[in-house]
């Protein structure tokens, strides 16, 4: 159910609104409606061309699943959870890996933001400040929020 004041916007397409273009379009603004929601987008109107990256991520449950397991699973033996992990690092990517700007965001200071990075790549391996190491954490994050993880399930597709 979407919240109220929330829009989803199909792709535009020049050309004939066809049946079967109005039925692709609709399925377009709904998804783009969903993902939204779940990536907690400011705005409120969410524009399926600028959701491109999220709806391909999904495409293959099963392999960004792998990835969330592979990656960020190590995060759930920390004191508290994944939860504040998984926010720090989604804050730092959001703020340009800049630590004192996640902070903000956070309403942390700089060295809890930075302890919880160093624990980051201690559980994990992969580290948030390191640039190689950015997409597949960013990745990993992205494909979380949108399964719905740690407090989901992940999907087990075979």
């Amino acid at each position: 159910m979407a919240e109220p004041g929330r829009a989803g916007r199909d792709a535009h397409r020049s050309g004939a609104r066809t049946p079967a273009c109005i039925a692709r379009s609709y399925e377009e603004a709904r998804e783009a409606l969903d993902l939204g929601g779940k990536l907690d987008l400011p705005d409120n109107v969410a524009y399926a061309e600028d959701l491109l990256v999220y709806r391909m991520l999904l495409r293959d449950q099963a392999a960004i699943a792998d990835l969330i397991d592979g990656v960020l699973t190590p995060l759930t033996s920390a004191r508290g959870g994944a939860d504040p992990l998984l926010a720090t690092v989604e804050a730092y990517f959001a703020s340009g890996g800049v630590a004192t700007h996640a902070a903000r965001r956070l309403h942390l200071s700089v060295r809890a933001v930075t302890y919880r990075l160093g624990r980051v790549r201690a559980l994990t391996g992969y580290d948030p400040t390191n640039p190689a190491d950015w997409f597949t954490l960013h990745a990993a994050v992205l494909g979380a929020r949108l399964l719905g993880w740690p407090h989901r399930e992940l999907p087990r597709i075979s």
